[in-house]
């Protein structure tokens, strides 16, 4: 068995007589006439084993055992007392200071060979294992960096998705507010001046002018409600503070339930990516109020931090229970816009209770 076993033995004949016991089973032996020079042939070289004399001049058996344990090139090596004391107290002191067997002397080869050969065994089986947790566990932080890594590259590119988003709704919107926006103007002019010339031509000539133009008037505010979904003209215009407030208004006249707002500033100095989320965020909130919760009111509250700012939406719907339902695309999408700006975002709601969404966003990562 290969093994290799540092036996400390002051009588140089039972010395003897264990190394060649040892050596003929197979075992590399290196012997040892005393404490200190066990300690250093150990701190130099551990051994797979080491069998120890409790009754030796200068450092005994206990001392040895114990500098072993503290030390932590040492601390693992099984240790085996050699012993004639057979009081219960010393081998419980010996165990005490980690030793993980006795042998009584005077010494039995085959109980030695038994005892030492279950103890390297557990030593080895122990070492094995060691390697093997230890190529897993850098197998699992791979693992980790690479899913870390793989995290931060989709991450990034869902931020770039937003973006991207943002400017072809934003394209769209410019395209149906100045060029269908103007020429639905241009018709709606048009048709108001054929009503006026209509009346000589009959009143059904009349009543289809004012069906064309009330048709017309109908289409101008569809075009400018899209557009103002798609991407508002106040918050590139007049920021955010103004696009919240006007949204909050058009929300509370269109839905009819009542809302309030509060907003510690009268605009806000921070970047477009950061604006467009918390209005993106806002935004979508209100909209599955209107559409899920049947509430009564809903407020919205916009602090602006030092370091971040904080945003609330809360109403008093019938909630739903956040651990088993299933997340729609709003909120997986609200939460992915304050995810990519080193956000973070909590969604409180109970069956019956309402619903808060609460939302922080760091402004030293907009910064960046």
């Amino acid at each position: 068995m290969n093994a290799e076993i540092l036996v400390v033995e002051d009588t140089p004949a039972s010395l003897e007589l264990l190394s060649q016991l040892l050596a003929h089973a197979g075992y590399t032996v290196r012997p040892a006439l005393e404490g200190r020079m066990a300690l250093r042939s150990a701190q130099a070289s551990p051994p797979d084993l080491i069998l120890l004399d409790v009754r030796m001049p200068g450092i005994d058996g206990y001392e040895v055992c114990r500098r072993l344990k503290d030390d932590p090139r040492t601390h693992d090596i099984p240790v085996i007392f050699l012993s004639a004391l057979h009081e219960a107290g010393d081998k419980l002191k010996g165990f005490e200071l980690g030793a993980v067997d006795y042998i009584a002397k005077p010494y039995q080869p085959e109980e030695v060979l038994a005892r030492v050969r279950t103890h390297v065994e557990l030593r080895q089986l122990q070492s094995r294992l060691e390697e093997r947790v230890a190529e897993r566990t850098a197998q699992l932080l791979d693992a980790q960096a690479s899913l870390h890594e793989s995290q931060s590259r989709l991450q990034e590119l869902a931020g770039f998705l937003q973006t991207v988003r943002e400017e072809e709704r934003a394209g769209i919107a410019r395209e149906l507010h100045d060029e269908l926006g103007q020429a639905l103007t241009a018709l709606r002019i048009d048709i108001g001046w054929l009503k006026e010339k209509a009346s000589q031509l009959g009143p059904s000539v009349v009543e289809r002018a004012e069906a064309a133009y009330s048709l017309v008037e109908l289409t101008i505010n569809a075009v400018r409600r899209i557009s103002e979904g798609l991407r508002p003209g106040m918050l590139d215009v007049l920021g955010l503070a103004a696009a919240i407030e006007h949204h909050v208004s058009q929300y509370q006249e269109r839905t009819g339930i009542a809302c309030t707002l509060a907003m510690n500033r009268e605009e806000f100095d921070i970047g477009e990516p950061l604006a467009t989320a918390i209005f993106r965020v806002v935004q979508e909130s209100l909209t599955n109020v209107a559409r899920h919760a049947a509430a009564g009111w809903v407020s919205v509250q916009i602090d602006d931090g030092e370091d971040e700012i904080r945003l609330c939406v809360e109403d008093d719907g019938c909630g739903f229970d956040t651990t088993g339902h299933k997340k729609t695309f709003g909120l997986l999408g609200m939460q992915e816009r304050v995810k990519i700006l080193g956000g973070n975002i909590e969604i409180i709601s109970h069956p019956g209770q309402g619903t808060r969404i609460e939302a922080h966003f760091p402004k030293d990562r907009e910064r960046k």
